[in-house]
């Protein structure tokens, strides 16, 4: 009975014995290993790591600097497109107003002008030219308005110091 008294005292065993299974024993955790780092080991691995951060940080700013160059440089080729268009449209505006230039000049021709009015219109030409003298037409609308407008002002200022003088 010694046995069923331990086993009794034992929650281990007890359950070992009623077909429960066993428990592990408890085994020491597997711990790295701590060594004394000297201050010098770990002074040049954060100066290490610090220049590889730098390293990676200027690589960024450099590949960044690139690929702004790269957009600037395609923004400037297609605005420089845009200008070429712009100058060849003008190019053919200007053409084309040159053209028209020399239409016009060759339809105002006096001779043209002549030849459409005595053929096309049965015009002739006068056998003397008389040219008549220049008239005065008189005052014009806004002349005849500002003498008008100084006459009553001129009357007005008449009255008024009539008004004002006593009479002897």
């Amino acid at each position: 009975m010694a046995t069923a008294e331990r086993a009794i005292a034992s929650p281990r065993r007890a359950g070992a014995l009623h077909g429960a299974p066993a428990r592990r024993a408890r085994q020491p955790s597997r711990r790295p290993r701590l060594d004394v780092v000297a201050e010098r080991n770990v002074r040049d691995r954060t100066r290490r790591r610090q220049a590889l951060m730098l390293r990676g940080l200027g690589v960024a700013l450099v590949v960044g600097a690139l690929a702004a160059s790269a957009a600037a440089h395609a923004y400037v080729a297609s605005q420089q497109q845009a200008v070429d268009m712009r100058q060849i449209e003008v190019a053919h505006a200007l053409l084309e107003q040159q053209t028209l230039q020399v239409e016009r000049a060759q339809l105002e021709a006096p001779s043209r002008v002549l030849y459409i009015a005595e053929r096309r219109l049965g015009m002739v030409l006068p056998p003397t030219v008389t040219y008549l003298p220049p008239i005065n037409p008189g005052p014009s609308v806004s002349q005849f308005q500002h003498l008008v407008a100084a006459q009553a002002v001129a009357s007005a200022a008449a009255k008024a110091s009539k008004q004002t003088k006593p009479t002897p």
